[in-house]
């Protein structure tokens, strides 16, 4: 705990810019290289989150690896005593980045040549142009998304009030943008599971 503690006192610090943690708290030394990074609260991690990062280390050939944000955009910081009961969570063999880069063009940066792999819902934000600061355009992001050999692999999910199973379509986006993106298709995917479900079920 104590060497999982001092990380985290480096990270707020900014003396270091993230480090790889596992549910048991040790500290992993690995280069992130051809990776597909799923990032998230997972508060708490479910079936979804494991499959669908499953699927794709499997149909990509990356090496897998979860990312929680300790410094979100909209929401609070994450302490550490609620950081640690979710790791906890995870299975024993999982690697989970620790970061303070709640933004994609920060986790480009800190990840080049990987695969983020996102839902539906965040997709939608990715291109929201309403989420960025006054001085950030979509075209900044997508620039370091291909600066630095970056990609979002899209997984869809069930509408909540129709069951209808919702995902991107690449023809509504700008040509300049859709090489930026890879879509799971429903017949490859589908999960209908959340964390917010999940916690109404352990509650």
């Amino acid at each position: 705990m104590k060497n999982f503690t001092d990380h985290i006192k480096s990270l707020n610090n900014e003396k270091i810019d993230y480090f790889i943690t596992d549910s048991e708290l040790n500290i992993i030394h690995e280069e992130i290289e051809n990776a597909a990074i799923l990032s998230g609260s997972f508060n708490p991690v479910h079936s979804g989150h494991i499959n669908l990062l499953d699927y794709c280390f499997n149909k990509l050939n990356k090496n897998k690896f979860y990312e929680i944000s300790i410094s979100n955009v909209d929401k609070p910081d994450i302490d550490k005593e609620d950081l640690v009961g979710r790791l906890e969570k995870f299975q024993k063999q999982e690697k989970i980045l620790i970061t303070r880069s709640p933004k994609f063009v920060e986790k480009a940066t800190l990840f080049p040549n990987s695969y983020f792999v996102i839902g539906y819902d965040t997709a939608i934000r990715v291109l929201d142009d309403s989420y960025l600061e006054a001085n950030e355009s979509l075209d900044d992001l997508f620039d370091v998304i291909k600066e630095k050999k970056c990609k979002f692999i899209v997984a869809g999910r069930a509408n909540v009030v129709s069951s209808k199973f919702e995902n991107l379509n690449l023809q509504d986006l700008l040509e300049k943008y859709r090489n930026s993106f890879e879509i799971i298709g429903e017949k490859d995917f589908r999960e209908d599971v959340s964390s917010t479900q999940k916690r109404r079920q352990d509650n």
